[in-house]
């Protein structure tokens, strides 16, 4: 129901849940309720502000979306199969995103494409979870897999950081990152002052042990971490001795498929 132009007035920036809510509603007319309850929590049920970055990030979905990665070998491309890739579900119906350190990003790499890459992958994984449960609470877990051949990006994490908190607000269930040695550590300590403190709580990592694999189970069933590749991680504690590296390219983009195929059959 649309809120009359006074109430909507009177609205504007109190910080109460149901009136803010309410008010989004009336200013987005069959927007999904689950994007006008994360668009206003995370700007504190302050309306004016909710509207407000909600109306940019739809002119940002408008302009960005229909964009293509890019073809096979581009920037875009590699990072939407290989760098940041859907690989499953949680047990709760949660997507499951897995960054791979920084391995398959170019050297010289395009941010724009990179960052256009990552977020097709949203997208579609996403579309799987609320395809697979049209109830889901709509958020994701994302493991950040930084094996020896690999390191976290700054200027990526940034990127993918401002990108999250405003287009993809509440979204974020959990981030694992393993290893966490103390390099991570260390690096999380920086990166994490680009991420909101909501973020930030979420954020765990994950010790190169081998009870670190129980603590991937706590939070994945194990379909999906055969799609991780988990037990094939160099030089993870628990993998076995003639474990290979994660599977790349062509490999990795089938194993986001049959996930999502399994999913929705």
């Amino acid at each position: 129901l649309a809120v009359p132009p006074k109430v909507h007035f009177m609205m504007l920036g109190r910080a109460d849940v149901t009136g803010c809510v309410e008010a989004m509603r009336g200013a987005f007319p069959g927007m999904p309720e689950r994007t006008l309850a994360q668009f206003s929590a995370d700007w504190r049920y302050d309306f004016k502000r909710s509207e407000a970055a909600l109306i940019a990030s739809l002119k940002w979905r408008e302009e960005t979306l229909p964009r293509a990665p890019g073809p096979e070998g581009s920037d875009g491309a590699t990072a939407a199969a290989r760098l940041f890739t859907h690989r499953g579900f949680d047990h709760a119906g949660r997507a499951v995103f897995l960054y791979h350190g920084s391995r398959f990003a170019p050297k010289k790499w395009s941010a724009d494409a990179v960052m256009l890459g990552v977020v097709h992958t949203l997208e579609a994984g996403f579309a799987a979870a609320d395809a697979r449960d049209p109830d889901n609470d709509g958020t994701a877990v994302i493991i950040l897999y930084l094996d020896r051949g690999s390191k976290l990006d700054m200027d990526l994490a940034k990127r993918f950081g401002r990108t999250i908190g405003a287009h993809y607000p509440g979204r974020a269930h959990k981030a694992l990152i393993y290893p966490g040695t103390p390099l991570a550590s260390r690096l999380w300590a920086v990166a994490k002052l680009f991420f909101s403190s909501e973020v930030r709580e979420m954020v765990l990592l994950v010790k190169e042990k081998r009870e670190g694999r129980a603590t991937f189970a706590t939070y994945l069933p194990e379909e999906t971490l055969a799609l991780l590749g988990i037990d094939a991680w160099h030089n993870a504690p628990w993998a076995a001795p003639e474990a290979v590296p994660l599977p790349a390219g062509r490999q990795a983009v089938d194993a986001t498929a049959t996930a999502t195929a399994t999913a929705t059959a």
